[in-house]
């Protein structure tokens, strides 16, 4: 089944790639990361739209325009099926020219994509908070469909990092990742924490949205960060990829979102939500991250769910080889940090 695959962000990028067929085409956000990514090659038909942002305005006017060139494009190269997540104006441009649309979302905050999509299939997790309508769900959460669920890849790094960086082995390492906003839902879930974390006796590892323009590391980041005692972000994304990889996380943020609510079902994932990081309360938090860290390193495991396997059941079974398989060289990834 010919199918047109839309990237808005990375993550989509890495949960869409191992269903990318030959005859396929993608229509990819103009996002430096996205850019960089599309560098491994892809011989695919490829259209770039813009991203949507800014004031109502301009979201209404690029919006606009990411329709009407969807809809050249895909006049172009006829599809049996379009699957999009979180991004609804190529499924509005495929209305009366595919018929199998899919709306993949797990972000209820996402409210004006959920009411402009125009979709047949609506696909959320199981933990779905929100009150837009599936007509099909998924165990557990995405990022367990396209990272390996195993610790590969920490085990054979194990103490490598110190190593590398020249630091103690009693040290606790941190993959620390700070969003720089901008994004359709990032500016009201935003939490400053700089002051808050100094007093850390951690060693952060920095790693900022735009490094992967610098190192290519876009595809190698939810491993790469798998490799560190532990990770702390305002991210969600990266948060749920780590904590699937068994990595300790401490979560900055206001997000509210379902996956998260699963995910805190686990003994190593810690998130605040609340601006105020001085009234003791999240030095305890804290505290407990810090000496999960620590047990970490004696026994991690990764978090376990049917999530691909429910997928490969929709969409049948990927091109490419099982995420399980650690790709890349690891010794390589810890010599860029």
């Amino acid at each position: 089944m010919r199918t047109c695959w839309v990237i808005d962000h990375p993550a989509h990028f890495q949960l869409f790639r191992q269903w990318f067929q030959p005859s396929d085409i993608l229509i990819v956000t103009e996002r430096q990361e996205l850019s960089v990514m599309l560098e491994d090659g892809f011989s695919q038909p490829t259209l770039r739209v813009p991203r949507v942002v800014g004031s109502f305005l301009q979201k209404v006017t690029l919006g606009r325009r990411r329709q009407s060139a969807a809809k050249r494009f895909l006049k172009q190269h006829q599809v049996d099926r379009i699957i999009s997540k979180g991004a609804p104006f190529e499924l509005r441009a495929a209305k009366g020219l595919v018929v199998e649309r899919w709306y993949l979302t797990d972000t209820e905050v996402n409210t004006a994509a959920h009411r402009l999509k125009s979709a047949t299939h609506i696909l959320l997790p199981e933990s779905w908070e929100g009150s837009l309508k599936s007509t099909h769900t998924y165990p557990g959460i995405l990022p367990q469909a396209y990272v390996p669920l195993n610790c590969k890849a920490w085990e054979s790094a194990r103490n490598q990092v110190h190593q590398e960086l020249m630091i103690d082995e009693s040290q606790l390492v941190v993959f620390h990742r700070q969003l720089i906003g901008g994004g359709i839902h990032d500016e009201p879930e935003l939490i400053d924490y700089e002051q808050a974390i100094r007093k850390m006796n951690v060693h952060f590892v920095e790693n900022k949205e735009s490094a992967a323009l610098a190192d290519g590391s876009a595809w190698d980041l939810p491993v790469r960060a798998s490799l560190f005692d532990g990770v702390l972000t305002g991210s969600t994304t990266l948060a749920a990829e780590a904590v699937v990889q068994g990595v300790p996380t401490l979560l900055i943020s206001k997000a509210s979102r379902g996956f998260l609510t699963y995910l805190c079902e686990q003994p190593h994932f810690f998130h605040w939500k609340e601006a105020d990081l001085f009234d003791g309360r999240f030095a305890k938090m804290a505290a407990e991250w810090k000496l999960a860290m620590h047990a970490g390193r004696r026994d991690r495991s990764a978090v376990q769910s049917e999530t691909r396997e429910a997928l490969i059941a929709l969409w049948g079974e990927p091109f490419a080889e099982d995420p399980s398989v650690v790709s890349g060289d690891v010794q390589a990834s810890i010599q860029d940090l």
